[in-house]
């Protein structure tokens, strides 16, 4: 049964308080399960036990170990973004600077022209939504409602070339900002 509530408190004490809107709810035991308005998440711990009265959620670590206390604030902030991307969709946009860089996206599979003698080809993952941007084919926008999933994805499509700090060409991100070096002058 999801808990039908408008919103939560999530805390992990009684100052921090974090209201989440729009998701449902479910635990028992070592399990938790988000249901949000861009997919379902369902996740077992072992070692953590979650306790719900009226609007609060806790978190209580079985072990009482030094190392699963400081988990603890990890699992917090897991949480966080995972119900973070079901309600909202985090998004990174990647710009391909270069002649000839380009990205096709053609049914699910992205073409990568980077300069070399054949295009890479990389098979887009279900749960990655990825729209080309502008009539030049050199800007991709990448959404997820896992954060941590769209970071490796962005990481292994910046990785297929390595960004040239002399002459400024590579993959970024929008808002990445790199200082050029000069040439040896003669």
């Amino acid at each position: 049964m999801f808990f039908k509530k408008r919103y939560f408190k999530f805390a992990r004490s009684s100052n921090n308080s974090l209201y989440l809107f729009n998701v449902f709810l479910n635990f028992n035991n070592f399990y938790f399960e988000f249901l949000g308005f861009f997919g379902f998440y369902k996740i077992y711990f072992k070692y953590f036990y979650f306790f719900k009265k009226n609007n609060f959620i806790n978190i209580f670590n079985l072990k009482k170990f030094f190392f699963f206390k400081k988990l603890t604030g990890f699992i917090y902030s897991y949480f966080f973004n995972i119900i973070k991307g079901l309600i909202f969709n985090y998004e990174k946009i990647l710009i391909f600077r270069g002649l000839g860089y380009k990205v096709i996206l053609r049914s699910s599979y992205l073409y990568f022209y980077l300069s070399y003698s054949h295009p890479c080809v990389h098979k887009i993952p279900s749960d990655i939504f990825i729209k080309v941007l502008n009539d030049n084919n050199n800007e991709i926008s990448v959404k997820s409602n896992n954060k941590q999933r769209l970071g490796e994805i962005c990481l292994l499509f910046k990785k297929l070339k390595k960004i040239d700090i002399y002459k400024g060409k590579g993959i970024f991100y929008k808002n990445e900002k790199i200082i050029l070096k000069v040439f040896k002058k003669k």
